[in-house]
């Protein structure tokens, strides 16, 4: 479901954001949601993103015994 809203953006910015979406035959608010898309992945955690850590495996590996079963 999408929203309606209404923003006030620099004159160059919409200049850019205009030549941008002929460039790539997108609507101004597909170019818009695409940015803050990336700006808000990029700022935090999404909710499919893999979680990761910094250990490592520090064991043995036989593939061997793995596949024998």
């Amino acid at each position: 479901m999408k929203s309606h809203i209404s923003a006030t953006i620099e004159d160059q910015l919409l200049a850019d954001l205009n030549r941008l979406g002929r460039e790539e035959r997108r609507s101004r608010s597909q170019i818009i949601e695409m940015a803050l898309e990336e700006f808000l992945r990029k700022r935090g955690v999404t909710e499919d993103e893999i979680v990761t850590s910094e250990g490592r495996f520090e064991g043995r590996f036989s593939r061997e015994e793995t596949y024998e079963r």
